[in-house]
Protein backbone atom coordinates (compact mmCIF):
# COMPACT_ATOMS: atom_id res chain seq x y z
CA UNK A 1 0.00 0.00 0.00
CA UNK A 2 1.37 3.48 -0.95
CA UNK A 3 0.77 6.73 0.93
CA UNK A 4 1.06 8.67 -2.17
CA UNK A 5 -2.62 9.44 -2.59
CA UNK A 6 -3.64 9.77 0.98
CA UNK A 7 -4.98 12.90 2.84
CA UNK A 8 -6.24 14.45 -0.84
CA UNK A 9 -9.34 15.90 1.02
CA UNK A 10 -12.08 13.13 -0.81
CA UNK A 11 -15.66 14.02 0.83
CA UNK A 12 -19.05 12.02 -0.10
CA UNK A 13 -20.27 15.41 -1.33
CA UNK A 14 -18.32 14.94 -4.30
CA UNK A 15 -20.82 12.03 -4.92
CA UNK A 16 -24.27 11.64 -6.21
CA UNK A 17 -25.96 11.80 -3.01
CA UNK A 18 -28.27 9.03 -4.53
CA UNK A 19 -25.45 6.69 -5.67
CA UNK A 20 -26.28 4.08 -8.33
CA UNK A 21 -25.11 1.17 -6.17
CA UNK A 22 -24.06 0.92 -2.43
CA UNK A 23 -20.31 0.83 -3.42
CA UNK A 24 -19.67 3.73 -5.85
CA UNK A 25 -18.96 6.43 -2.78
CA UNK A 26 -16.12 3.91 -2.23
CA UNK A 27 -15.01 2.86 -5.63
CA UNK A 28 -14.90 6.64 -6.85
CA UNK A 29 -12.77 7.51 -3.73
CA UNK A 30 -10.20 4.42 -5.00
CA UNK A 31 -10.17 5.73 -8.75
CA UNK A 32 -9.60 9.17 -7.53
CA UNK A 33 -6.16 8.57 -5.80
CA UNK A 34 -5.46 6.18 -8.92
CA UNK A 35 -5.71 2.61 -6.84
CA UNK A 36 -8.07 0.05 -7.38
CA UNK A 37 -10.20 -1.22 -4.23
CA UNK A 38 -8.71 -3.38 -3.08
CA UNK A 39 -5.35 -1.34 -2.70
CA UNK A 40 -7.29 1.49 -0.67
CA UNK A 41 -7.49 1.85 3.09
CA UNK A 42 -10.52 3.78 4.69
CA UNK A 43 -9.70 5.09 8.09
CA UNK A 44 -12.60 5.54 10.35
CA UNK A 45 -13.95 6.03 14.00
CA UNK A 46 -17.25 4.53 13.10
CA UNK A 47 -17.35 0.56 12.71
CA UNK A 48 -20.78 0.70 10.16
CA UNK A 49 -18.24 2.95 7.84
CA UNK A 50 -15.62 0.37 8.07
CA UNK A 51 -18.09 -1.90 7.64
CA UNK A 52 -19.44 -0.52 4.25
CA UNK A 53 -16.19 -0.05 2.83
CA UNK A 54 -15.17 -3.43 3.60
CA UNK A 55 -17.92 -4.86 1.95
CA UNK A 56 -17.11 -2.59 -1.06
CA UNK A 57 -13.82 -4.46 -1.48
CA UNK A 58 -11.31 -1.70 0.64
CA UNK A 59 -9.38 -2.52 3.78
CA UNK A 60 -10.77 -1.01 7.01
CA UNK A 61 -9.47 1.00 10.06
CA UNK A 62 -10.51 1.27 12.80
CA UNK A 63 -9.37 4.36 15.49
CA UNK A 64 -10.79 2.92 18.79
CA UNK A 65 -9.89 6.36 20.30
CA UNK A 66 -10.09 4.56 23.87
CA UNK A 67 -13.09 2.28 23.23
CA UNK A 68 -12.28 -1.60 24.16
CA UNK A 69 -12.04 -4.36 20.66
CA UNK A 70 -14.65 -5.81 22.48
CA UNK A 71 -17.20 -2.60 21.65
CA UNK A 72 -16.70 -3.40 17.59
CA UNK A 73 -20.51 -4.71 16.58
CA UNK A 74 -20.37 -8.39 16.03
CA UNK A 75 -23.08 -8.24 13.18
CA UNK A 76 -20.20 -5.73 11.08
CA UNK A 77 -17.33 -7.32 9.49
CA UNK A 78 -14.09 -6.93 11.88
CA UNK A 79 -11.94 -4.37 10.20
CA UNK A 80 -8.88 -5.17 8.87
CA UNK A 81 -7.02 -2.75 11.30
CA UNK A 82 -8.05 -1.53 14.81
CA UNK A 83 -5.62 1.32 16.64
CA UNK A 84 -6.03 3.66 19.42
CA UNK A 85 -5.14 6.67 16.93
CA UNK A 86 -3.38 7.50 13.63
CA UNK A 87 0.02 7.64 15.25
CA UNK A 88 -0.41 4.04 16.17
CA UNK A 89 -1.68 3.47 12.42
CA UNK A 90 0.98 5.39 10.26
CA UNK A 91 3.47 3.07 13.06
CA UNK A 92 1.77 0.00 11.64
CA UNK A 93 1.77 0.73 7.90
CA UNK A 94 4.62 2.29 7.71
Amino acid sequence: MTTDSALTGLTSELVSPWPATPHCRHHYAAEHCGVRPDEALLVAAHPWDIDGAQRAGLAGAWLRRGVPDTAYPHSLANPSLATEDLTELARIIG
